[in-house]
């Protein structure tokens, strides 16, 4: 197709009809029936119909003078755009556009995603003058209106669990069996010992050679190898374990490692993903288990949007019975629930920008989900730094959907928070030659989870109901556990052992030297992070992970090129 550069590693396919062009990148199943429907599709400009393909791929249609340009439903096949003196210009990685237009980070906006979290901006990149096409929409160009967004969720949740389950089973399954079958021969998974990634490794086993792999070291949860150790095992396979040691510690990055598209979590232990990975260089696929967490389960915004739609007093039942069997109050928790039900979207950015205003932050989280949650870090602003958060708040509150229903608006933006750390994934494993696939976050998948009500999937007394009622072939203990190690220990070590770096990285960060953070409180908490400042350590992790980028972006001179499609 004119116009358009493809990546040297990328799969590709191109259909042509009269008239009509569709180009196909990433993985995908395509049958040779299906060819002519798609293209009757985009000559009808049904573009939506372009997206149901098996698999995770970008989709580029040409067809009576229109150009319809697209990624998926979780934002892990990404597009980005931006005015031009020719027209607009897009590709499918922000820093390579920001490179392309000579634009720099967003300042403002790098600090907003700080203090209250990056979900609040769907469209907004933290490049200035870059735009993202939101996740589960498509960009229109040549229209008589310029530029559209198309939506192509197709979402309607409607189905039980016991209605819903059967189609998610048969997709997740597709799009590991479609994806094992492209690869004809040994493939690598992630095996930690959770419901998610083991749920994909055994599927994938079940069809060839699967080569497990996972990292280990003296503060990782001993019983998530052990399940790990259980799960390689039934499978008939070795677990490889990568023992990690003071080096592999999180936050002793690289200076060398690639520019990412914008602050990951990911490139703080890049160390370990290393070290873990080295079986899996090489191999076609690498099997994780991203996404597992947000299309296998909801969480308590279930019940304020239950609320929100007049289920009330099932919606008390719920939070009651949850409350009671973890011994915590259950008043508290219901006075949580009503208060987001009744404050809504925009509200609740509206009171955040306030708060940001006047230099409040939380001390902790309300017991449930919250619309916008203001960490530490919102303390940690100047005066200037306060004020451009608050109005990019402020915006955000207007821009808000009317009567947006908290469970669905959750679901979305999880969604979109891991389809981007999953994206941010592939820029750090390439150089390793590993090349990791996500099918959590296929669009078939997606869909398949988030037509069941988010409430039927919300685990109360069992966790993650419909991976045990969509696969019921896989081992009931493991469907069965209901714990999960944590990564506190391993991360509160790599912080205070890289203390020193931490904190020249922090007082040196364009962030301090533009005057919208100030250092102080934000390099106290640093020093009582062993103990009386233990509770920063998120705020903590999100602060270094941003003033890592800004360094690594400000000495790569290429706002980002490094990052590939």
């Amino acid at each position: 197709m004119p116009g358009i550069r493809v990546g040297p590693q990328a799969r590709a396919r191109l259909l042509t009809g009269e008239g009509v062009r569709i180009l196909l990148v990433g993985d995908f199943t395509l049958e040779r029936r299906q060819e002519s429907a798609l293209l009757r599709a985009a000559a009808n400009e049904r573009w939506a119909d372009l997206t149901y393909l098996p698999g995770s791929y970008w989709l580029v249609a040409d067809g009576g003078g229109r150009r319809f340009v697209c990624g998926d439903l979780s934002g892990f096949r990404s597009v980005f755009h931006t005015g031009h003196e020719t027209g607009t210009v897009w590709s499918t990685g922000a820093g390579r556009l920001a490179g392309h237009c000579s634009a720099v980070p967003d300042l403002a906006m790098v600090a907003a995603r700080l203090a209250a979290g990056p979900e609040h901006w769907p469209h907004r990149t933290v490049y200035d003058r870059i735009q993202a096409v939101p996740a589960g929409s498509g960009l229109l160009l040549g229209s008589a209106a310029g530029t559209e967004l198309v939506d192509i969720s197709g979402i309607v949740p409607t189905l039980t669990l016991a209605q819903g389950a059967p189609a998610f089973g048969q997709a997740l399954e597709q799009a590991v069996h479609g994806r094992m079958r492209a690869a004809a021969g040994p493939v690598s998974a992630d095996v930690s010992g959770g419901l998610d990634s083991s749920a994909v490794a055994l599927l994938a086993s079940q069809t060839g050679e699967v080569r497990a792999v996972t990292y280990a070291d003296t503060l990782t949860s001993a019983e998530d190898l052990s399940f790990a150790h259980r799960v390689a095992a039934h499978m008939g396979v070795d677990l490889h374990v990568g023992r990690g040691g003071p080096s592999e510690l999180p936050f002793g990055w690289s200076r060398e490692q690639p520019v990412t598209d914008q602050p990951a979590a990911v490139s703080l232990t890049t160390a370990q993903h290393a070290l873990y990975l080295r079986p899996a260089a090489g191999l076609p696929l690498h099997f994780t288990g991203h996404g597992g967490d947000v299309v296998l389960d909801s969480c308590s915004a279930a019940w304020i949007g239950m609320v929100q739609c007049g289920e009330r007093k099932e919606a008390r039942r719920q939070v009651t019975n949850w409350a009671r069997a973890r011994n915590r109050a259950p008043r508290e928790l219901w006075r949580a629930v009503t208060r987001a039900a009744g404050t809504g979207h925009a509200g609740a950015l509206q009171e955040a920008a306030a708060r940001v205003a006047r230099g409040e932050s939380e001390a902790r989280r309300p017991g449930v989900w919250s619309w916008c949650h203001l960490g530490a870090s919102a303390a940690w602003l100047t005066p200037s730094g306060r004020e451009q958060v608050a109005s990019l708040l402020s915006a955000a509150a207007r821009q808000a959907r009317e009567k947006s229903r908290a469970d669905l608006v959750e679901q979305e933006t999880s969604l979109r928070l891991v389809g981007a750390d999953a994206r941010d994934t592939v820029a750090l494993t390439t150089p390793w030659r590993v090349r990791p696939v996500h099918p959590y976050l296929d669009n078939q998948v997606v869909r398949a989870a988030f037509a069941i009500a988010p409430v039927e999937r919300h685990g109360v007394t069992v966790f993650k109901p419909l991976l045990g009622a969509a696969l019921p072939s896989l081992p009931a203990w493991l469907t069965s556990r209901r714990t999960k190690g944590s990564f506190t220990r391993q991360l509160t070590a790599g912080m205070v052992h890289h203390q020193r770096q931490l904190a020249q990285l922090i007082g040196t960060s364009a962030l301090v030297t533009d005057g919208l953070l100030d250092p102080v409180p934000a390099l106290d908490a640093l020093a009582g992070i062993g103990g009386h400042h233990a509770t920063a350590l998120y705020d903590l992790q999100r602060l270094v992970m941003t003033c890592q980028w800004l360094d690594a972006t400000r000495r790569s001179g290429k706002a980002g090129l490094e990052a590939s499609c």
